[in-house]
């Protein structure tokens, strides 16, 4: 026998269901109706019984069948019912259904429930089945006096009217049972037949969820019914979607380390302009403590940063450049996709504006520095080759100004490639325990002829046994510079001084003079290359204007500072530190320190 589908069960359920609602309603009714009729029965019996009890009290007659006999088969006409008196000791006088030869056969009703009660002066009522009538009998007794005498007047019905209402209520209960039954048979099958349907296409979605659209492979194993599949797809539904999310959480994660890594500020908004989303990144550069989630993003800001992001925020830009105190940032706004709100992106672009600035100044320096010299070195010589060459006077005043327009080439291409090298980290450096010393001295005789030309003094203060760790090469090119440029920017008689002390694990050591200084808003930039304070006066002194820029980048590659202070009364100190040497120094007559 195959087993029943849903829609089987359910109708089997069903009728079952009516047949015993059916039934316990049935038993209920007939029990219920059964009761009632008898308690109507009982009190209608009663009312006849007062009213023959009244008959015979006003008719007073004498307790003799004779006399009460006839008055008591009226009363049963009128009352419908078996009318029977008795005398005080329980004797039947008379009786409405009975002659009296059988009257007088009858035995003695003393010990009958409802005389007892109504010789006791209340009604009685009993039922019991009628051995004179043979069928069952509802009977109520009143007491009542008649010609100075006692006696009690019984009245009987049959109850087979109450069989008889109850045996058609039963019929009319079965053909409407019947009829119910039909009507929720009918009723039973189509909302099974509907919920079954239901149910079978619920079963086809939830197997078209697990499987996804144009799934092909092996037909599954079919369920013994729609329930059970429904139950089956919903446990792998259940675990494909469990693998979902664990799938979701490790991508959330993914993407939130990714935003937290990211170096430029990712921030979502809603359609209101409330924030959703804000990496560490975004936190640092608005300057805020926490995420203002759900919170117009404006609103959490100070002024300045408010009248700078709101014009980006009401436009529609993909891209635009803003000024946020001090920076410069590059604001890229992307619509979400299904949403109104945004996402957008703050790039500091400050680095980068700077270096293509700086980048643009280089090119425009070195074009400009190399065409001057290349213009004199070419318009000399071309006036040798038109006959200059044979004057005697004129043509070695040509040589020398292109000799020295060649040699101006020559170092400005090698500051050129020096700096190059530098930055590419190809410039070899060495770090060593070295006598500051020594190489104070060696970059004082490279700076002496300079002196001589302009009849300056440059004293040297630096103690025998302060040592550095620094590249020897290196630190004396970055003190041939200083002092070069001190030396040729201080007017003549001046003077010059070369201090070195300790400050702290590190060295300091200044070069000083009593020039013209440089103005504070030029300190900032006075190491950038090509950077002239006074441009006109740099051309006529000389010089790359790469030294700077070159000792800036030796001092740091040897993990020091260097900076540029005014000099009282006037003049300027340019200052580098470096990390101070442990222990003893090498020999000062050591060349390689």
């Amino acid at each position: 026998m195959t087993r029943l589908g849903v829609r089987g069960r359910l109708f089997t359920v069903s009728v079952l269901l009516i047949l015993v609602v059916g039934a316990i309603s049935a038993v209920y009714l007939e029990v219920q109706l059964r009761s009632w009729l008898r308690n109507r029965m009982e009190g209608e019996l009663a009312t006849r019984a007062e009213a023959a009890r009244t008959a015979l009290e006003v008719a007073g007659l004498p307790f003799d069948p004779g006399s009460v006999q006839p008055l008591v088969v009226r009363l049963g006409g009128a009352l419908k019912a078996r009318v029977t008196v008795l005398d005080a000791g329980g004797r039947v006088v008379a009786d409405s259904q009975l002659d009296l030869p059988a009257i007088a056969e009858l035995e003695r009703h003393d010990g009958r429930p409802e005389v007892v009660a109504a010789e006791a002066g209340s009604p009685g009522v009993a039922r019991r089945h009628s051995d004179t009538l043979h069928t069952d009998m509802l009977y109520v007794a009143v007491p009542f006096t008649a010609a100075g005498a006692a006696g009690v007047v019984r009245v009987a019905t049959a109850l087979e009217e109450v069989d008889e209402v109850v045996t058609r209520m039963r019929w009319m209960l079965l053909v409407a049972s019947l009829v119910g039954l039909m009507v929720a048979l009918v009723m039973s099958f189509l909302a099974s037949h509907l919920l079954s349907r239901g149910l079978r296409e619920l079963l086809a979605s939830a197997r078209s969820m697990l499987e996804g659209p144009g799934a092909e492979g092996p037909t599954p194993p079919q369920p013994p019914d729609e329930i059970a599949g429904i139950a089956s797809s919903l446990t792998h539904l259940g675990t494909a979607l469990e693998e979902v999310v664990e799938t979701l959480a490790n991508e959330r994660d993914r993407f939130e380390g990714i935003l937290e890594a990211m170096a430029e500020a990712v921030i979502a908004l809603d359609a209101q302009h409330r924030v959703t989303l804000i990496n560490g990144a975004g936190l640092q550069l608005l300057g805020l403590d926490a995420p203002p989630q759900d919170q117009p993003l404006l609103d959490a800001l100070t002024p300045p940063l408010r009248d700078a992001l709101a014009p980006v925020l009401t436009g529609r830009a993909e891209a635009r450049d803003i000024e946020l105190e001090g920076r410069q940032l590059q604001a890229r706004i992307t619509p979400q996709r299904g949403d109104e709100g945004i996402v957008m992106v703050l790039h500091d672009v400050t680095r980068l504006r700077r270096l293509e600035t700086m980048r643009r100044d280089f090119v425009a320096n070195v074009s400009h520095e190399l065409r001057t010299p290349v213009s004199v070195i070419c318009l000399n010589a071309e006036t040798l080759r038109d006959g200059a060459l044979n004057d005697r006077k004129r043509a070695p005043q040509f040589l020398e100004a292109m000799l020295r327009n060649a040699e101006r080439l020559r170092a400005l291409v090698s500051d050129l490639l020096d700096i190059s090298r530098i930055e590419s980290g190809k410039f070899p450096v060495h770090p060593e325990t070295i006598p500051l010393g020594v190489v104070a001295r060696r970059a004082l005789e490279s700076v002496e002829k300079l002196l001589e030309d302009k009849s300056m003094r440059l004293d040297v203060h630096v103690d025998p046994g302060l040592a550095v760790r620094a590249d020897a090469k290196a630190l004396e090119h970055v003190l041939i510079n200083l002092l070069e440029n001190a030396v040729k920017y201080t007017p003549e008689t001046g003077h010059v001084e070369l201090v070195a002390r300790p400050d702290g694990d590190r060295v300091r050591v200044e070069v000083r003079d009593d020039g013209p200084g440089i103005p504070p808003e030029h300190r900032p930039r006075i190491f950038e290359r090509f950077y002239r304070v006074d441009p006109g006066r740099a051309k006529h002194m000389g010089g790359t204007g790469l030294g700077l820029s070159i000792v800036k980048h030796l001092v740091a590659s040897m993990e020091g500072a260097v900076g540029v202070e005014g000099n009282a009364p006037h003049g300027a100190v340019f200052w580098l530190t470096l990390p101070g040497a442990d222990g003893e120094a090498p020999a000062e007559d050591d060349p390689a320190g």
